[in-house]
């Protein structure tokens, strides 16, 4: 994505910030849709006792969720907009979380797992044409398990806002940078869950 357009989202995120407060509405969920959304990773991730990195963390409501859950994680949050990570920061002083640019910046260390939970939902200029090389580039940084959540083009319901991938174009994509990869595009309707192993 280029400069305007990230500037464009993280503005964009820190007036619904502004708006709705500490809410998952904030960063574009409902509270049952996030939380339904949650439950599905841990349904297809083990991460007890691992290190966990929640890349577009917003809020840091995943590491609330984990903490709720009684799941003993290292967990790492990273995100674009250092307003939402202020407020990550406030809401969980104990967990570590980070703001960071995946195009200017260097991602530290490797992790278990790397977590991306409807972090390119938005419809915004180039942000599909970079999807498969940002998880190529993260993808370098887990040990385990890469996980990818986004909206499917075979939603019922779709707002012109938000951005809808295909499914089979994703799996292709994903076999480009690992040839262990598993596709679930049934377990949210109009929701996929994207795996990418190391093995």
């Amino acid at each position: 994505m280029n400069g305007l357009t990230k500037e464009y989202v993280i503005d964009f995120f820190s007036k619904k910030l502004s708006f709705f407060g500490n809410t998952p509405a904030a960063v574009g969920w409902s509270a049952s849709g996030q939380r339904q959304r949650y439950e599905c990773i841990l349904k297809l991730l083990h991460l007890e006792e691992q290190s966990v990195l929640d890349f577009g963390c917003g809020k840091g409501d995943f590491y609330g969720f984990l903490k709720e859950k009684g799941i003993n994680a290292e967990y790492t949050g990273m995100d674009i907009n250092q307003k939402l990570i202020e407020t990550a920061s406030r809401n969980f002083p104990e967990a570590e979380f980070m703001t960071l640019d995946i195009d200017a910046d260097e991602i530290p260390g490797t992790y278990d797992y790397i977590i991306l939970c409807g972090v390119f939902n938005l419809n915004v200029q180039g942000v599909k044409e970079s999807i498969s090389g940002y998880l190529e580039k993260l993808f370098r940084h887990t040990s385990k398990t890469l996980l990818f959540n986004c909206l499917g083009s075979h939603s019922k319901i779709k707002d012109i806002n938000l951005i809808y991938l295909d499914p089979e174009n994703l799996a292709a994509a994903a076999k480009k940078i690992t040839d262990s990869t598993a596709i679930y595009h049934d377990l949210i309707e109009g929701d996929i869950f994207l795996l990418l192993n190391k093995s």
